[in-house]
C-alpha cells in the first residue's frame, strides 16, 4: 500500500479532521493513535466518556465505532481528490463487556478488492458504499461490535 510517512502524514490529517470538524470527537478526547497497512485505532479516555454506572456510555462507544469506521472510506476519499458527503446508511451495534476504564476503537481496511471498488464506482457514479466492522477493544478483549454500512454521496 503506502509508505510509513505517507501513514504519518494520513494520521495527521485524520486527526485533524475527525476533532476539527466533528465537535463530538473533540469532546470525547479522541485520539487517532494508529493507522496502517491494517487499518485505524482510536483510543478514548473514560472521564468524558462515562455515564453514571461508571463505565463508558452507550453512545460514545456507538458514536466512537462509527468514526472509527467513517475514518478509512473518508480516508480514501482524499487520497483519490474525490468531494463527497459520507454517511452512515445503516448499523447494526452489540454491547459485549462493559467498559470501565480507557478503551480503544479498531476498523481493519477492506481488501484492495472492495477499496478500489469504492472509489472507482464514485468515480463513475454519484455514490458508493462500502460495509466495514469496526470493534471497541478493552484490557484485550472486545467490548462492543459494530456492522455498519457508509455511503458516500458525490458533493
Amino acid at each position: 500500500m503506502n509508505d510509513g510517512g505517507r501513514y504519518d502524514d494520513d494520521q495527521r490529517w485524520l486527526q485533524s479532521v475527525l476533532t476539527g470538524s466533528i465537535p463530538l470527537a473533540r469532546a470525547m478526547a479522541l485520539q487517532v493513535v494508529q493507522l496502517d497497512e491494517c487499518g485505524v485505532a482510536l483510543s478514548l479516555p473514560l472521564p468524558p466518556n462515562i455515564n453514571d454506572k461508571g463505565t463508558a456510555f452507550g453512545g460514545s462507544l456507538a458514536s466512537a465505532l462509527i468514526l472509527a469506521g467513517w475514518s478509512l472510506p473518508r480516508l480514501l476519499l482524499h487520497r483519490a481528490g474525490i468531494a463527497a458527503n459520507l454517511v452512515i446508511g445503516h448499523c447494526e451495534l452489540r454491547f459485549l463487556l462493559p467498559v470501565d476504564g480507557d478503551f480503544e476503537v479498531r476498523c481493519h481496511w477492506p481488501n484492495a478488492a472492495v477499496a478500489d471498488g469504492f472509489v472507482r464506482k464514485l468515480e463513475a457514479s454519484d455514490r458508493a458504499g462500502m460495509t466495514l466492522q469496526p470493534e471497541a477493544v478493552f484490557r484485550g478483549q472486545v467490548a462492543a461490535t459494530l456492522s455498519a454500512k457508509y455511503a458516500a454521496l458525490r458533493s
